[in-house]
């Protein structure tokens, strides 16, 4: 794959421009870029005992902080106005921080570090790591826990009005996040590290810690905090290889482009850590499906709701792959909608004779006339998208191995626009599928046209086949996909099945 970043810095700066349109996240990047904390002046104040925990909460405040518009409920400091603010009276280097914070509905607010307040109230430089319990596609899309513009984290980590520990620690040039010993954001700055000019001051240095409420919504209760400061000439940890995707991935979380793989599998001996690691490591989120349908692991209400409480606390997306067609009939709407999104394909289907496909397996699939197969194929896309209640299609426009080579032609204008037109009608996301780069860029750029959003997908089969987002990537540059193109998971009072509810009947 030739990405060339030039174009796609040309995209990001003149396409990408949703900084500009979305009030939302232009609030959010003004309020992390030009902070107004009234009042407060920058001051060396206390040193810490290095290599020792200490103790700089509620009990400690006036000793080690500096307060501006804040309150109190018992024993938390209240942040409730928009900026309000506590600002150290320490600066350090190399440190573990951990506070205790609660939110409430629509709360936004930061922690930066390696900042310096100015007499202007000015955070003048360093990182930000985001404060937000809201749910999706409301607010600001970035969760608790993400190293905001650098490695950013769209998955929910902890919920309104419940106590969360976001744990932040610097070691050399090693920036790790952890939101209730869940580690979620982890980062390697690299010597000469990349930075589009709007977040050129993101490096690692020395400086001050701030949190500070980003909005004018809810308010944020700040409880016990404590510090450790740690050698500050600690070496420096390895960076990964700089690559070509590499760079691309490191530009598009600087402008925050959803980075998320939606379609991943533990299979093939891949353990939910080593799925984390990986997306951590190369900047992106996973979303983790579980395979639900007949003769799949989860069958029943009761099989799904003990996967889910068991994976609950994992920073990933919960995602349910609804297999066959029979699906509709094991599960209840209540216990779907507890998934963050579902997802199907048009793999698994009967056919004119009640013969049952399996299109990935070339001894289930029965090719006897070219176009009267794409005609049943592309039937039962329309009506598996129309009547089941799913957020994304995926491995779509897959055609048996009989039919594979001959893609382009079998999959005619006429065909594409009508999976198109179903997707958009049904708002039904179509991924963008790396194990198999489907679809094609053409039937993307038609479905681009339309306006259906996207997603990007790795359907891997083992741990060893992970990959990297490329194919979506290439599709990147070549659409000029933007934000706004993007799916990101609804609601959970608007839920697809809740307010579709299952169908009677199976689909095919």
């Amino acid at each position: 794959m030739a990405v060339k970043f030039h174009d796609l810095y040309t995209i990001l700066k003149d396409k990408l421009n949703f900084i500009q349109s979305n009030s939302t996240m232009k609030t959010f990047i003004q309020l992390i870029v030009t902070l107004f904390i009234a009042f407060v002046v920058y001051s060396c104040g206390p040193s810490l005992p290095q290599d020792q925990e200490s103790a700089v909460g509620t009990s400690a405040a006036a000793e080690y902080w500096n307060m501006n518009d804040t309150g109190t409920e018992g024993d938390a400091i209240v942040l409730e106005k928009n900026r309000s603010s506590i600002v150290s009276k320490f600066k350090l280097r190399n440190f573990v921080f951990s506070v205790k914070l609660q939110t409430t509905e629509g709360a936004e607010g930061l922690l930066a570090f390696h900042t310096r307040v100015t007499p202007e109230g000015v955070l003048a430089k360093g990182y930000t790591v985001a404060i937000n319990n809201s749910d999706y596609s409301v607010g600001s899309p970035q969760k608790s826990g993400s190293l905001s513009l650098i490695r950013n984290n769209f998955v929910r980590t902890a919920s309104d009005g419940k106590w969360f520990d976001i744990t932040v620690s610097v070691e050399g040039n090693l920036i790790k996040v952890s939101v209730d010993g869940y580690l979620v954001a982890e980062y390697t700055e690299p010597a000469n590290a990349f930075r589009l000019p709007d977040v050129a001051t993101r490096l690692l240095s020395e400086g001050q810690m701030v949190i500070c409420k980003t909005n004018g919504l809810g308010k944020i209760l700040v409880g016990e905090m404590s510090v450790k400061p740690l050698n500050p000439k600690l070496s420096k940890a390895e960076t990964m290889p700089q690559d070509e995707v590499a760079t691309v991935i490191d530009s598009l979380n600087q402008v925050g482009f959803p980075l998320i793989d939606f379609h991943g599998h533990l299979k093939g001996g891949l353990t939910m850590e080593q799925a984390r690691e990986h997306a951590r490591q190369n900047g992106f989120n996973y979303g983790i499906a579980a395979n639900c349908g007949l003769k799949f692991p989860v069958t029943s209400d009761s099989t799904l709701n003990a996967y889910l409480d068991e994976i609950s606390a994992e920073p990933v997306f919960k995602v349910m792959q609804a297999e066959g067609r029979e699906w509709v009939t094991l599960f209840s709407p209540e216990a779907v909608a507890r998934f963050d999104y579902i997802f199907t394909d048009a793999m698994t289907w009967t056919d004119h004779k009640g013969r049952r496909l399996r299109l990935w397996i070339p001894e289930e699939t029965f090719v006897e006339n070219d176009q009267q197969f794409m005609e049943m194929i592309t039937s039962k896309i329309e009506a598996i998208m129309s009547a089941e209640p799913v957020d994304i299609y995926v491995n779509p426009t897959f055609l048996p191995e009989q039919l594979a080579a001959r893609y382009d032609s079998l999959w005619t204008p006429e065909r594409m626009n009508r999976v198109i037109n179903v997707l958009k009608k049904n708002q039904v996301a179509l991924e963008i599928n790396a194990r198999y780069k489907i679809p094609s860029i053409e039937f993307l750029k038609r479905a681009k046209a339309a306006g259906v959003k996207f997603t990007f997908g790795t359907n891997n089969t083992r741990n060893d086949d992970l990959y990297r987002l490329e194919y979506g990537i290439d599709a990147i540059r070549k659409l000029g996909l933007t934000p706004d193109d993007i799916f990101l998971p609804r609601p959970k009072g608007e839920r697809k099945v809740l307010k579709m509810g299952l169908p009677a009947k199976v689909t095919g």
